[in-house]
């Protein structure tokens, strides 16, 4: 039997869209990661962060820039009793910012510093598909010995070619498949093949590939390998990892799986969400006091192939318009400025939480 979830770690519950559009699908909890993917240590790869919710839950995240992490939206709200969601589903409030903690460490059982948030941003939208992706601005700047960011693609689509290749890289927090308990170490997972991309001519339908509902603006599929774990982890593209300087083009937003298997995994779109993405870069430059990246302030670059082709295979000509950009406008929750602390909440790491693998994750209504 088969589940779409959001992944998550701990009680990081996985919100899924996926299936027939009037089905519920369970959130699940679940402790899953990079399935088959190896243990990564490597401090080149510490912007892959950990984030460590009040209530226990433990996400992937992705840092951009020196006090600015990239997530998923359903890791920055409180846990719910309810597991099931339909793309009809809308997002709880945000919890506050003194709730998150995030931390570079590989091993999140041998974790001895914590970031503390001061601000989480989000999508205006509070519709599940498509807007599940969120930024935490940092009280204080992660230094560049200890984690150097990463760029967000923000500034071409992902229908451009040139710059977006086939396959990218997944780095997550985890057990290695829905059944393990080895869940709280990173792990890494190159070569992932996207299967789709909603207005690529390039790609087969979603529903057609994928076996999963996507939002046609905003979201794309791989084949996986990611599980609940892993919410909020980035999907790096793989040329530009092999360079040294890897382009982040989504956050981890749910997948189906199996008892034993780690499917299809479902992500929203950087490009889709630019004018945010960029809003944040520049507030939080100006809050640790150094000059915004390039990608929050150069404009845009303009699609080369000219034209989006939707899934029921109609195309437009968008030669002559600007880069698809998302919502500019956006929900943000403040909280008050804080030093990094050695250890989450009173040095007490959800670690039971991260216990709670091999969950049935099939497809159910509630």
């Amino acid at each position: 039997m088969i589940r779409t979830l959001p992944l998550t770690v701990a009680a990081l519950f996985l919100y899924a869209c996926g299936g027939s559009p009037d089905a519920g699908e369970s959130l699940g909890q679940a402790s899953q990661a990079v399935q088959g993917g190896r243990l990564d240590s490597n401090a080149r790869d510490n912007f892959a962060v950990g984030v460590v919710n009040k209530y226990g839950n433990v996400c992937t995240a992705t840092l951009i820039a020196p006090n600015l992490v990239l997530t998923a939206r359903h890791c920055v709200i409180p846990p719910s009793a309810d597991d099931t969601v339909t793309c009809a589903s809308k997002f709880e409030k945000t919890v506050a910012p003194s709730y998150l903690q995030v931390t570079t460490a590989p091993n999140l059982y041998r974790a001895s510093s914590y970031y503390k948030a001061i601000d989480v941003i989000t999508p205006a939208s509070d519709s599940f598909c498509g807007n599940d992706i969120a930024l935490i601005m940092l009280a204080d700047n992660i230094p560049d010995t200890e984690a150097v960011p990463v760029i967000p693609a923000v500034q071409f689509r992902m229908t451009d070619h040139s710059k977006v290749g086939g396959e990218v890289v997944a780095i997550g927090f985890g057990v290695t498949n829905p059944s393990a308990t080895d869940s709280g170490q990173r792990r890494i997972r190159t070569n992932i093949s996207i299967t789709c991309v909603p207005g690529d001519a390039h790609y087969a339908s979603c529903m057609e590939k994928a076996g999963v509902e996507v939002d046609a603006k905003a979201e794309f599929v791989t084949e996986g390998w990611v599980c609940s774990g892993d919410s909020g982890s980035g999907a790096f593209e793989q040329r530009s990892f092999d360079r040294g300087a890897p382009l982040v083009l989504g956050t981890l937003s749910r997948g189906p799986q199996t008892k034993d298997t780690c499917l299809a995994a479902v992500y929203t779109r950087t490009d889709a969400h630019a004018d945010l993405i960029r809003d944040a870069g520049r507030k939080a430059a100006e809050k640790g006091g150094y000059a915004a990246p390039e990608w929050a302030t150069s404009q845009p670059s303009a699609d080369p192939t000219g034209t989006v082709c939707n899934d029921d295979g109609t195309c437009t000509d968008t030669s002559a318009t600007d880069p698809s950009s998302g919502d500019a406008r956006s929900k943000s929750s403040a909280g008050c400025s804080t030093s990094p602390s050695r250890a989450p909440f009173g040095g007490v790491l959800p670690l039971a939480g991260l216990a709670l693998a091999g969950l049935a994750l099939a497809r159910r209504r509630r």
